[in-house]
């Protein structure tokens, strides 16, 4: 007999005991749930806004017995992992450390060579597109139609596998020829989009204006495009005018989409008027423009194209979500880039709570805070010859679970991830 009652949670009272709540994640008051409510607990429930709540009455009160309950349902809700392995201070683990909402197929390692030549093809294709820019020829709009929608139809078969491509090609070095930014760019926004529950039609668009964005750089002195962004003696407002340069590079073509161009001239253009060209109070910006600008701002991130140099990825997320919480992006967009990229994303280093160091290699969608990691150091600080390889989300030889206590530096000199992953 299941001792798991779902309430509504103006229902509940000091003294039972929490399991989970089933609204959204973010709207939760706890960096850990499961826990016997006090009254100022239940409290902070009442305030937070949220709707319903799951209890265990074998470990605490029982409803009373003319209360109307509601089966629990065996769903995948978005709710917090007991033993996150965070500060309760840090927001971002609170909302980060949430179950996929949707399970995914475990990817078909047969396509990811494929996967891999399709993003290299397409980077060379975009070479010579580009350079052709240069000598005014106008951009092949039939071309990049074709691109997107392999690039869509790629994202739907195998949604997964096209995320690690990417997160594993940027662990090399920072490429500032701008091809591999927008190949980026394009695929992290189709798959986001994904997560938003696009519809192909709006996914293949955002991938075409993803893909142009960044045009209008060939237009600047070389040595600008290069250096870009917080190198000493660069004029960033001479870099800002790549957005108005692009728009009217895509003008040139008139196959291309309003839309598209809106996309493009919106992508800095940021929701807390932080970005450019400035925006007025009240201006809309489309959901494609929005989504274009996070995504080329994580990948700016990641490969190192900002002032602050290169992000491991985990970190640049966390950054994004703080920036979310104070209204540069939206959360539901940043939310859905957590469930594309995972937690702890592929290729991120991480010390484990056994005080070993490992990387990880691959996402557990149903549990995001234990992915599939290759353990690297050993707690002593030896270099493993044989990487083992770890499933965090599964249950463990040790007599108890072995989680992730930190990110670490990916410039580790010691640890060749291009080595651990060829």
């Amino acid at each position: 007999m299941t001792t798991r009652k779902r309430l509504a949670c103006s229902q509940i009272c000091a003294g039972m005991y929490l399991v989970r709540i089933l609204d959204s994640w973010w709207k939760s008051p706890f960096f850990c749930h499961r826990r016997l409510l006090s009254s100022h607990d239940v409290k902070q429930l009442l305030q937070s806004g949220i709707h319903e709540v799951e209890i265990d009455t074998a470990k605490g009160l029982d409803v009373g017995t003319d209360t109307k309950i509601f089966p629990v349902e065996d769903k995948h809700e978005c709710h917090l992992e007991s033993d996150t392995p965070f500060h309760q201070e840090d927001s971002f683990s609170q909302a980060s450390a949430s179950c996929s909402s949707e399970k995914q197929k475990k990817p078909d390692d047969g396509h990811f060579e494929p996967l891999l030549r399709l993003r290299g093809d397409t980077i060379a294709a975009l070479e010579d597109m580009f350079e052709g820019v240069k000598t005014g020829q106008v951009i092949p709009h039939v071309a990049l139609k074709k691109t997107a929608k392999a690039f869509v139809e790629k994202a739907l078969a195998h949604p997964t596998l096209i995320a690690e491509v990417m997160l594993i090609e940027h662990l090399g070095q920072f490429d500032p020829t701008l091809y591999s930014h927008v190949v980026d760019t394009a695929l992290l926004s189709i798959l986001v989009g994904l997560q938003l529950k696009w519809e192909v039609n709006q996914l293949e668009e955002i991938a075409v204006a993803a893909l142009l964005h960044d045009v209008g750089y060939m237009r600047l002195p070389l040595n600008l495009v290069q250096a870009r962004w917080g190198s000493i003696g660069i004029d960033n407002s001479v870099l800002q005018q790549h957005v108005d340069m692009s728009a009217a590079l895509i003008k040139k073509k008139s196959e291309f989409s309003e839309d598209i161009v809106r996309i493009v001239q919106e992508h800095h253009a940021y929701l807390d008027g932080s970005g450019y060209p400035p925006i007025s109070r009240g201006t809309l910006i489309s959901d494609s423009g929005t989504l274009l600008g996070l995504t080329d701002y994580v990948d700016e991130l990641l490969a190192g194209g900002n002032v602050s140099g290169s992000f491991p990825v985990a970190l640049a997320i966390r950054r994004v979500y703080q920036e979310a919480q104070k209204g540069k992006f939206p959360t539901r967009f940043v939310e859905a880039m957590i469930r594309v990229l995972g937690v702890y994303p592929v290729g991120t280093l991480v010390q484990l709570s056994t005080g070993e160091d490992a990387v990880v290699v691959k996402q557990n969608p149903e549990v995001s805070v234990r992915p599939q990691v290759k353990i690297l150091r050993t707690c002593t600080g030896e270099i493993l010859k044989n990487p083992e390889v770890r499933n965090l989300g599964t249950h463990s030889e040790l007599k108890y679970k072995v989680r992730i206590t930190k990110v670490l530096d990916s410039t580790d000199s010691s640890i060749n991830l291009r080595e651990i992953f060829s």
